[in-house]
């Protein structure tokens, strides 16, 4: 399984929900698919999903998403725990994992899930219910859309190919760095607000 083609499916889902992107090739198909103003891109390891949790508790009404991968996670694996002590139903935890370190690299050291680590049982051990490995595109649609219909937290781990490197697929272009998407984000979300007003 692509992990371009999982993340095409996430951002046809998506419907403006806030989302916080890992560094790496995973901002490039959000990019392309449809750039929204609360997307915050190559957010640093391991901040993601932290971050992305403290967004859900402060945002309740609204679906937030991190998307993250498996070397990313990894580097903080403690915030699932936290994940599960608060269980914001909003939060939706994506992880690619690919057994390698892809993005900053050749592709040829190995994350610890290549070794067995299970990113899904890490959830499970700490606490989370809606957990799920998928292997295929059809198993992932299928709990991805269950994910945006039914209560959370979501941690779900597609299991993917090393097939979308930017040598591989063309040259690759964001609209912005974190900073900026920083930026982007915290006027989008004032002025949601201010309009509820």
């Amino acid at each position: 399984m692509n992990r371009t083609e999982v993340l095409h499916h996430i951002a046809k889902l998506r419907n403006g929900a806030p989302m916080i992107i890992s560094p790496g090739l995973a901002n490039y198909p959000i990019a392309e698919a449809k750039d929204e103003p609360l997307t915050i891109y190559n957010m640093d390891m391991p901040y993601t999903t932290p971050m992305a949790l403290g967004m859900a508790l402060g945002w309740p009404e609204r679906k937030v998403i991190s998307i993250e991968g498996d070397g990313s996670l990894l580097a903080g694996p403690g915030v699932l725990s936290t994940v599960a002590r608060y269980r914001p139903k909003n939060l939706l935890m994506f992880v690619f994992d690919n057994g390698a370190y892809l993005t900053t690299g050749s592709g040829k050291a190995p994350t610890t899930t290549a070794f067995g680590t299970d990113i899904e049982q890490l959830g499970r051990a700490a606490g989370l219910q809606n957990t799920r490995t998928v292997h295929d595109l059809d198993a992932a649609k299928d709990v991805i859309s269950a994910a945006f219909t039914q209560i959370g937290p979501w941690l779900i781990v597609a299991k993917v190919d090393k097939q979308d490197r930017p040598a591989e697929r063309g040259p690759h272009t964001l609209p912005m760095y974190v900073y900026e998407a920083g930026l982007i984000f915290h006027r989008a979300a004032l002025k949601e607000k201010s309009a509820k007003k």
